[in-house]
């Protein structure tokens, strides 16, 4: 059997607007591009992850269960993270800026689109890591039939709202940039977690992508993602051995496959 890839689906990697339009007009800079291309980049970590543990859930060995809940578990506190500091500031912050109230609402009806399955799936990871059920790889994917469909395809339907914030591209500026506030909630975001942690989040960031366009992503200083790569990512080999990409950030064959059995 020929190795499996988490950029492979079932759920697809979202193509950024600055990888498509950069050939087209390189001179455009503007700054709602570039912000809607890092959204696809944080976007793009989540749907490896989901790949990941969809595509390696029903080939967990008993042995493993432990671990790969626990790669569940930080797969969860990231989608968390990332849509509590959308809702709690980014959301907010533009609509008060604009002076447009509900331009973000759209959003936030399809976070609660989906935020039922994702508390079940939530739910079932916890009680796994209480004991309080036993690891059912069908199970798993199940719950997320039931919510991943949802989630990114408001993921992918996120990017042209960010996109229309260029016309008002007079209002950002300064210190309410757009990609200042960008930067702020990723730091914010990074910040709120453990190294080891983002570790596993790193695990999920494949640098070749696009033409290697997000060899820098994310926007941290270096020695911190050297430390995670080199450092705290083989520490955490428990759980980094089921992310979709290697400690250099390069696409890696699925830990847990068919073959393996």
């Amino acid at each position: 059997m020929a190795p499996v890839y988490a950029h492979e689906g079932p759920f697809k990697l979202l193509e950024s607007p600055l990888f498509r339009l950069r050939k087209e007009d390189p001179s455009n800079n503007d700054e709602s591009l570039y912000v809607a291309s890092e959204m696809c980049a944080v976007h793009n970590l989540i749907v490896r992850g989901l790949n990941s543990i969809y595509l390696q859930a029903p080939h967990i060995k008993p042995a493993d269960e432990k671990d790969f809940t626990a790669y569940m578990d930080l797969w969860c506190i990231l989608v968390n993270t990332h849509h509590h500091e959308e809702e709690a500031y980014f959301f907010p912050w533009v609509e008060e800026l604009t002076g447009e109230k509900g331009l973000m609402a759209g959003n936030l009806e399809q976070h609660k689109a989906f935020h039922g399955g994702l508390e079940h799936f939530m739910a079932y990871v916890a009680d796994l890591q209480a004991g309080k059920q036993k690891y059912d790889g069908k199970k798993v994917l199940e719950l997320i039939d039931n919510f991943g469909q949802v989630l990114t395809e408001h993921l992918s339907d996120e990017i042209p709202t960010l996109l229309g914030l260029k016309k008002y591209s007079a209002i950002f500026t300064g210190e309410n940039s757009l990609k200042k506030k960008m930067d702020t909630m990723g730091k914010d975001a990074m910040g709120s977690v453990s190294l080891s942690k983002l570790a596993v989040m790193f695990a999920n960031i494949d640098v070749e992508y696009e033409d290697g366009l997000w060899k820098s992503w994310p926007p941290a200083p270096g020695f911190i993602k050297l430390l995670l790569r080199y450092i705290f990512y083989p520490l955490n080999s428990n759980e980094t051995r089921f992310g979709a990409c290697d400690k250099h950030g390069r696409l890696q064959p699925l830990y847990a496959v068919a073959d393996k059995e």
